[in-house]
């Protein structure tokens, strides 16, 4: 037996042992001493008791939370984390300054069998927007997991009825398969940290700890979280949206082409106009199929340029020509000014023309029927600039201020893809060319989108 004035060893358990100091820790098999040690805890509840050991399997970490010991480390004993004790938690921790954005649909659950530990965690974590959910009791825990989503689980490991450990397994057989885990425990050592990640834990987090730091270790975590399923949000918003803009075209294909296919058709002019549509339909779901193919090919590469000396006034024209049968069909004018024929950039003339495309076919998608789109090229200090401005429905950038995102659609408001992944790519496209690109719209007043990038000096 090893006492100091603030902890005692015990490398066995004498008879009618009344300890005097805060902490104890037993550097024995509790396995093969389980009711001596159950005797020795209850003879002094005012003291804390610690077991030491190289045996850290389920059954010994579960069996010490049953005899009510709150921590167990390895042997040898390191004098540190007994110094760690007793400095305490947040002695000389600085007020928490960080202001958090609230995440006001997160969903955690705490669950430990100390309240003081649950409330400590609880205030640590009460104006980050939350909802906490609060358990006791290991069993109860996963009732109510078993039931519910949560966007993270923060486990305590030494509990009578289920280790955290075996907590964490159960989690994973429910709803909550894919819910994030952190183990915050007194219990220290290498091989606990292993033993809750190979859980599949995220991290971590040793009793005594720094609130703060827990603070924004949890905050981003859930931040990470919640990003994840907005995209996976709107990635869903937007493969239905665009589900629902070919199902058009699509039908209207096969419908024409059993006319065709009937030789119900015998006039000529009337056969052309059919044909017309099917080519305006192929044309239509091309625009949408060769966006995709530019988003994602953006998406996992580099985006690499082949610049060459262009004249943009071209540029511009081959665009409106090539997208003149969209507007052609909501009979859309669209007027074209330049402040000069010979306007010349740098530029990969595919990607630019790209942008435009993407702009362009917008523009028509959210015009009115008998609109006006208007387009204007000028030079000012060495930039080129490139405005287009529609007069149709409009946005809120208020509801909108992500427009530049990727996946973020008009679904709901428009029921078109148009917003979905055009203005990302051509965020990327002009961002590559080193300019910038912003957008002005107002709803039921129009849009307007400006790029500028350098020019080539005359």
């Amino acid at each position: 037996m090893i006492t100091d004035e603030q902890y005692t060893i015990l490398d066995y358990i004498p008879q009618n042992t009344k300890l005097i100091t805060p902490l104890c820790i037993l550097n024995f098999n509790i396995l093969t001493n389980t009711d001596a040690t159950r005797a020795l805890i209850a003879e002094n509840p005012q003291t804390a008791f610690w077991c030491a050991t190289e045996d850290f399997s389920k059954t010994y970490v579960q069996t010490a939370g049953k005899l009510g010991i709150s921590n167990v480390i390895a042997t040898p004993i390191k004098t540190e984390l007994i110094a760690k004790f007793f400095k305490g938690s947040d002695s000389t921790e600085q007020q928490d300054d960080i202001q958090y954005i609230p995440l006001n649909n997160a969903n955690i659950m705490i669950v430990d069998d100390n309240e003081l530990n649950i409330k400590l965690l609880s205030d640590i974590l009460c104006n980050l927007g939350i909802k906490i959910v609060t358990c006791n009791n290991p069993v109860e825990a996963l009732t109510l997991a078993n039931n519910e989503k949560f966007d993270l689980f923060l486990l305590d490991i030494l509990m009578p009825e289920m280790s955290g450990f075996e907590l964490a397994e159960e989690i994973k057989k429910t709803v909550n398969s894919t819910s994030p885990v952190i183990f915050v425990s007194a219990i220290s050592g290498t091989q606990n940290v292993m033993n809750g990640y190979n859980l599949g834990a995220c991290s971590y987090i040793e009793k005594p700890f720094y609130p703060n730091i827990v603070k924004a270790q949890i905050y981003n975590l859930l931040k990470l979280e919640s990003d994840k399923k907005q995209e996976e949000h709107n990635k869903e918003t937007f493969i239905a949206t665009l589900t629902h803009d070919l199902k058009s075209p699509i039908n209207a294909e096969i419908n024409a082409l059993k006319i065709l296919t009937d030789n119900k058709v015998s006039n000529k002019s009337l056969r052309n106009e059919i044909l017309s549509e099917l080519l305006n339909s192929a044309k239509y779901m091309k625009l949408i199929t060769d966006r995709i193919i530019c988003h994602y090919r953006q998406k996992h590469a580099k985006i690499n340029l082949s610049p060459e000396r262009a004249c943009f006034n071209n540029i511009v024209l081959s665009c409106i020509n090539e997208l003149k049968y969209m507007a052609d069909e909501k009979n859309i004018t669209i007027e074209y000014s330049s402040e000069s024929d010979n306007i010349f950039a740098n530029v990969d003339v595919i990607e630019i023309k790209r942008v435009i495309n993407n702009l362009l076919s917008n523009a028509i998608e959210y015009s009115h029927q008998d609109g006006t789109i208007e387009i204007n090229l000028e030079k000012s200090k060495g930039d080129l600039i490139f405005t287009i401005r529609d007069h149709g429905i409009g946005i809120d950038l208020n509801k909108h201020n992500r427009i530049f995102d990727e996946y973020i659609t008009l679904s709901k408001e428009q029921k078109k893809i148009g917003f979905g992944l055009g203005l990302n790519i051509c965020k990327k496209i002009i961002g590559a060319h080193k300019g910038k690109i912003e957008i002005e719209s107002k709803p039921n007043i129009g849009t307007a989108i400006k790029f500028k990038i350098p020019a080539e000096e005359n």
